[in-house]
């Protein structure tokens, strides 16, 4: 199967990060049994039968990898089935337990058993030490930023990006203008760069943009207008794409690099 491709690992990881190794997966199991032999139906719809259908699908990985490397959906995936159901069934499960107790005692132990729980079951949230990277965000959008910080003496710059940083830096620096509309990313979001058909810059700028910053070498007339109506101020560079003669047509001046990027300063006249 990884000759195919697919990203097999992602789910044993998945597993270990979001379910600490089986043990928030035991509660989550024990809170489905404990709902199975109940007799509310409504609560077997909510909880139970939604997680017999997601074992046969979104839980699934020869269902879900070839959705996911369409997509590029991990992060909402892991959060959104992975995640918010078992924390949702679990705490249900656990507020029920401690309002059984009848006695104050047992109650406050049930309380403390169950801090201590969410604590075991958190992993590395809970530890002490804290994360370099406490927004889980690909180091080069983190260094890109930094990057531009460093050479921009403006509020708020206006960025061509590509694909992969345009939609993380949103999330990660939104002091960054990008020079793109998102109306204009979205043209081609699902499209491989290669099947592309360059004739189609001619529809509109935007269209041209929005191949532009996947890579493809649009009319240079393009860009360095764009830069000019725009207002650009830095256009970053993903190294793969864009030979070293088209980038001299445009109107950019070198200014750093990290792993992967290069940043340009885009001249005005």
């Amino acid at each position: 199967m990884q000759e195919l491709g697919w990203n097999l690992e992602f789910y044993r990881t998945t597993f270990t990060n979001y379910w600490w190794y089986g043990l928030f997966f035991v509660i989550y199991l024990g809170g489905l049994l404990y709902i199975a032999q109940k007799k509310s139906s409504v609560m077997k719809q909510v909880f139970v039968w939604p997680f017999v259908i997601f074992l046969f699908t979104v839980f699934n990985p020869l269902v879900m990898e070839p959705i996911l490397e369409m997509t590029d959906w991990r992060d909402r995936y892991s959060r959104f089935f992975w995640m918010l159901p078992v924390e949702i069934l679990s705490a249900y499960i656990l507020a029920c337990l401690i309002e059984r107790q009848k006695r104050g005692e047992a109650r406050a132990v049930m309380v403390v058993f169950t801090v201590c729980l969410v604590f075991l079951c958190g992993g590395s949230a809970t530890e002490m030490e804290l994360d370099d990277n406490i927004y889980k965000i690909d180091d080069s959008v983190i260094e890109v930023a930094e990057m531009i910080e460093a050479a921009s003496n403006q509020e708020n710059p206006v960025v061509f990006y590509d694909e992969d940083l345009y939609y993380w830096m949103r999330q990660y620096d939104p002091s960054l203008i990008a020079a793109v509309k998102p109306a204009e990313m979205d043209i081609y979001r699902w499209i491989e760069r290669d099947n592309i058909d360059p004739d189609e810059q001619d529809e509109d700028e935007g269209t041209a943009l929005s191949m532009f910053v996947r890579g493809v070498e649009i009319e240079p007339e393009t860009v360095n207008r764009a830069i000019e109506n725009r207002n650009v101020d830095f256009f970053v560079r993903n190294t793969d794409f864009y030979t070293d003669e088209y980038l001299q047509q445009l109107n950019i001046v070198y200014v750093d690099e990290v792993e992967g990027y290069e940043l340009y300063r885009c001249a005005h006249n």
